[in-house]
Order: C-alpha cells, then sequence, then structure tokens
C-alpha cells in the first residue's frame, strides 16, 4: 500500500512541476492544504476520489495518468481535444453525422 501511495505523489508531483505549479498554487486550485498536499507527494497520505478528481481537472490530466503513470505523463486532456478538434474541421457533413451518431452509441454502451 505504502508504494502505490508513493507512486501517486511522484506522479501528482511529476504533473505538477510539468505545468510550474508551487505546492503553494496546486493546493489553493484544488481547495486542499498545502500540508496535505505535501503528504500526498510524499506518498505518507491517501486521498478521496473526489480529490484526485479536483487534482485532475486543475492539473489537465486523466485519473489513470496519475494513478497507474509512469515518469512521464500522457499528453493533457486540453491537447487530445485540440487535436479531435482540427480533425472535425476538416470533416464533411456525412463524417460529422456518422461520428455524431457513433458517438452516441459508444458513449451508450460504454461506463465512464
Amino acid at each position: 500500500m505504502r508504494e502505490n501511495l508513493k507512486h501517486i505523489g511522484e506522479n501528482i508531483r511529476t504533473a505538477r512541476k510539468s505545468k510550474s505549479l508551487t505546492i503553494e498554487m496546486l493546493a489553493e486550485l484544488a481547495g486542499i492544504s498545502e500540508s496535505f498536499l505535501g503528504t500526498l507527494e510524499r506518498g505518507e497520505s491517501s486521498l478521496s476520489i473526489e480529490t484526485l478528481i479536483n487534482l485532475c481537472k486543475v492539473l489537465d490530466v486523466s485519473a489513470d495518468s496519475i494513478i497507474m503513470g509512469s515518469a512521464e505523463l500522457p499528453p493533457p486532456i486540453s491537447d487530445k481535444k485540440d487535436t479531435l478538434m482540427t480533425m472535425l474541421g476538416n470533416a464533411s457533413d456525412a463524417e460529422l453525422d456518422f461520428l455524431i451518431e457513433y458517438v452516441k452509441l459508444y458513449r451508450g454502451r460504454i461506463m465512464f
């Protein structure tokens, strides 16, 4: 258990530093105390799902990159959205109609 917390803490620290945020800044944006964030980054405390979600939103990363991530985190979610928007901007009306129906069908069958 302790090793898992340490790994999660390291991933939070890596994501924070990649955004050039201080502990103080991230704590304020995520709605947690600086001391608690410090204990998370050192792997001394566990975090709730709500805190994980808040950190991921602020850091613009997925929860799996914090939980299972490696030394190099995947591109931020905003980069993925930008890529998708660029691709959709080049699509025809027929392609957009197909994609809308496909996404509706796909999202109806998966659980997040």
